[in-house]
């Protein structure tokens, strides 16, 4: 473990953006990282924790204090009659975690296919897309309790999991950093097809999970840019969680909205859809920075973008959308400063 200074956090996010951490340092194991987090509490150093770097921002300035990278690698698979567990560490890449469960012919991520960024991110955020969430499948998290500086194991339901929140998200959760997550996946055909682009692909055909894979990846290619190419970190906001009767006054004025039922009586409407048949904001540009040309929910760095940009363009959106909707929307992407 080497504790290293002044290192550029661009590198380590999707977006491209960021200035130097004071300190960085990468962890490959639980120990490592106790003993990273030590150091930095014994240093008087602000420590902050970094992934896959896919559902972040950084701020141009950098992070004063410590930066501890997770790199927990090793993943372990254990049968429970016709289900398996699957146990992957922090730092493992997530879509390669969910290529290797569909090679070996396992039911449950297949619709989280093509998602950038680690395990570690998937519950924290609880990570969804095309009718499933990673609280469909997470038996238990391992964690390191900075609190008390110790390891613990925490079931589902202590997880907390809502609609992209969970317990690691709050002021109380935020003491624990994700070591590991085991995983429920299938042996048996259980594909998950109520997402309109996935049903009017299948129709009345049952696909294999390899096809539901393949069909999920070709949809994401069609909507979202590849993060290897330009710097984005996928879907920049949430989609909007309204009252039925703020939903009913919003039809008056856009007949035509898309809507889902949501827990407690809810309706959920797709943001992209107001972005894009409501605002026009589709391929739209500021310099550097602009939404993706075939989803507006995307919000891009198309070359030099620094954070300064794109939280003024991202507060550009916030601004039509509640003109247009009275609905003040959520970042999904979250500040690491």
């Amino acid at each position: 473990m080497e504790i290293q200074k002044d290192v550029s956090l661009a590198a380590y996010t999707t977006f491209h953006i960021g200035g130097p951490a004071d300190f960085f340092v990468s962890v490959a194991s639980g120990d490592e990282l106790q003993e990273a987090y030590q150091y930095g509490r014994g240093h008087d150093l602000p420590v902050r924790i970094l992934g896959g770097g896919s559902n972040v921002l950084i701020p141009d300035e950098g992070i004063r204090g410590l930066v501890i990278h997770i790199g927990i690698l090793g993943t372990h698979y254990s049968e429970e009659g016709d289900d398996v567990l699957v146990t992957a560490g922090a730092g493992v890449v997530w879509d390669e975690l969910v290529a290797d469960t569909v090679t070996r012919g396992l039911w449950g991520l297949e619709n989280l296919s093509a998602i950038p960024g680690t395990v570690g991110a998937t519950p924290v955020q609880n990570v969804g897309a095309y009718g499933a969430e990673v609280a469909d499948s997470i038996v238990s998290v391992r964690a390191y309790d900075t609190t008390t500086d110790t390891f613990i194991e925490l079931t589902n339901n202590e997880c907390q999991f809502g609609y992209r929140d969970s317990l690691f998200k709050t002021n109380d959760g935020k003491r624990y950093i994700v070591v590991s997550c085991t995983y429920r996946v299938s042996k048996n055909e259980q594909p998950k097809l109520s997402y309109k682009d996935l049903a009017e692909t299948f129709g009345d055909h049952a696909p294999t999970v390899e096809d539901v894979r393949e069909a999920v990846v070709r949809i994401r290619a069609g909507k979202f840019p590849d993060w290897n190419i330009y710097g984005t970190a996928g879907s920049f906001f949430k989609n909007p969680i309204i009252s039925r009767e703020v939903f009913t006054k919003l039809q008056t004025t856009y007949p035509d909205i898309p809507s889902f039922e949501a827990p407690d009586g809810m309706v959920k409407i797709p943001l992209g859809y107001v972005l894009d048949a409501v605002l026009a904001f589709k391929g739209v540009r500021e310099g550097s920075v602009g939404t993706y040309e075939k989803q507006a929910l995307v919000i891009v760095n198309y070359g030099d973008a620094s954070f300064a940009d794109v939280d003024a363009f991202a507060k550009i959106i916030e601004q039509k959308v509640f003109e247009a909707t009275g609905i003040m929307i959520e970042r999904e992407v979250r500040v690491l400063k």
